[in-house]
C-alpha cells in the first residue's frame, strides 16, 4: 500500500468514524447495525468487524480480543498501521468517546507530514476544527 493510498485510506476511516460515532451518541449502538457494509464485513474488514460485533452488543474486551488477533494477523506494515486506526476507531465508538477525542487516538498513529496528507482528503468542517486545535494547522 502505497502513501497515497494510506493516507486516503486513513481519511476514509476518520470520516466513517465520525459519522457512525456521531450516530451512536445520539441513538446507541444497536442502530449502527443498518450502517454495517457487508461487501466490506465479508472481507474481514477490522473496522466492519468491530462495528458489526458492537451493534450486537459483544463487550469490549471481546472486540478488542477479536480485532488484534485480525492485526496480528496482517504481514504488511502500513495494512497493519490501518487495522490499528480501525480497531483504535471502533474501540472509541463503543466507549462513547466524543469525536475529537476519537480523532487524537485515531490521529497519534500518524506522522505530521501523513496528517497533512490526510487533511487534503477530509471536507467536513470538524475535520478542519480539529487540525486547527490540536495541531495548530
Amino acid at each position: 500500500m502505497e502513501k497515497f493510498n494510506f493516507t486516503q485510506k486513513t481519511a476514509q476511516i476518520a470520516q466513517r468514524a465520525y459519522e457512525l460515532n456521531i450516530k451512536a451518541r445520539k441513538q446507541g449502538l444497536k442502530i449502527l447495525v443498518n450502517d454495517i457494509d457487508a461487501e466490506m464485513l465479508k472481507n474481514q474488514d477490522v473496522f466492519e468487524i468491530g462495528i458489526s460485533l458492537a451493534a450486537q452488543g459483544v463487550d469490549l474486551e471481546f472486540i478488542s480480543g477479536v480485532l488484534q488477533n485480525k492485526i496480528d494477523m496482517e504481514q504488511d506494515k502500513m495494512l497493519k498501521r490501518v487495522k490499528i486506526i480501525q480497531k483504535t476507531a471502533v474501540l472509541c465508538i463503543h466507549e462513547n468517546i466524543n469525536s475529537w477525542m476519537m480523532f487524537s487516538a485515531i490521529f497519534s498513529y500518524i506522522s505530521v507530514n501523513e496528517q497533512e496528507e490526510i487533511r487534503k482528503h477530509l471536507k467536513d468542517k470538524v475535520f478542519t476544527e480539529y487540525f486547527q486545535m490540536y495541531l495548530g494547522a
